[in-house]
């Protein structure tokens, strides 16, 4: 009987010590599960903001070159069809002067001239630079030089460099260095140190020292607590940085090329202008009367 007494003692008072640390376990995973569920919910929030944000840089890159081009295009063909229509129309002038002053010899050498200077193929003639500043395939030409800074395959150039900027797959680009930072697979990345840190299953993490024993809560608490603010910290002023960086690259880019597009177009009008001038003016020598024109791209002061 005595040894039966001592035996449920000895079981009373083995489970009145195992009670409370089953009790205080389960308190730790839950503070544990927790961490974890923090940390996942932060990851998913900021990973979401980050995927919306490349959505609407790409979709604003997008609208601007679409845009840039359009009205690349459409300068071209305004241009083409306005040399087009003067060819025409120089070409039948030259056949009225040849006709209404055949055998003059006076005026023969003129109409000469004047034929070569109509002509957009005679190098280096009024109506030859108008057209070549208006090809875009002629190397250095006025159009030429427009068309590659909107060139985004061409290397370097202002399309180019802005497009690389948000391409996160391009390495070191703003947005490669973004997707990195708020990558939790990317080593010693922001959102890598937090996740193992965040994790009971990281060895040497704050949590997973607490699980083993090696520290109090409270260190751990402590310890997690400083890993959260300075990762935290790091997410955000990064992702601050980057932004900044895609926004000066995107308005940068904007501005130059709008600026470049005007320059275009003041040095088209212009090529235009002289061409038609010294046209004019030799048709006067010729036939005592010039030719009629008005500005085509740009207005006349």
């Amino acid at each position: 009987m005595r040894k039966s007494l001592l035996t449920l003692c000895s079981l009373l008072l083995a489970v009145s010590v195992l009670v409370p640390l089953t009790t205080v376990h389960a308190a730790d995973q839950k503070w544990i599960n927790q961490v974890w569920s923090e940390y996942k919910s932060y990851n998913k929030k900021t990973v979401n903001a980050y995927n919306n944000y490349q959505k609407q840089v790409d979709k604003k890159y997008k609208a601007f070159y679409n845009a840039s081009h359009a009205s690349l295009d459409q300068l071209e063909k305004k241009v083409l069809e306005d040399q087009k229509q003067w060819d025409e129309k120089l070409r039948a002038d030259l056949e009225q002067l040849k006709l209404k002053y055949e055998g003059n010899r006076d005026v023969k050498d003129k109409l000469t001239q004047y034929e070569r200077l109509i002509n957009p193929s005679y190098l280096n003639g009024p109506m030859w630079k108008y057209a070549k500043a208006a090809d875009r395939g002629y190397l250095n030409s006025t159009l030429w030089r427009l068309s590659k800074e909107m060139n985004e395959d061409y290397l370097n150039s202002w399309m180019w460099t802005y497009k690389k900027t948000i391409t996160p797959s391009y390495l070191n680009s703003s947005a490669w260095k973004f997707s990195k930072t708020v990558s939790e697979s990317y080593l010693n990345s922001p959102m890598w140190k937090l996740r193992n840190g965040s994790s009971s299953s990281y060895l040497n993490s704050p949590m997973w020292k607490y699980k083993q024993g090696k520290i109090s809560k409270a260190t751990a608490k402590s310890q997690y607590s400083k890993l959260l603010k300075e990762q935290t910290t790091a997410i955000s002023k990064g992702n601050a940085a980057r932004k900044s960086e895609i926004t000066k690259m995107a308005s940068g880019t904007q501005k130059k090329i709008d600026e470049l597009y005007k320059e275009t177009v003041v040095i088209l009008e212009a090529r235009r202008e002289e061409a038609l001038k010294s046209i004019s003016d030799l048709r006067i020598e010729i036939a005592g009367e010039g030719l009629q024109w008005e500005a085509l791209l740009v207005e006349k002061p």
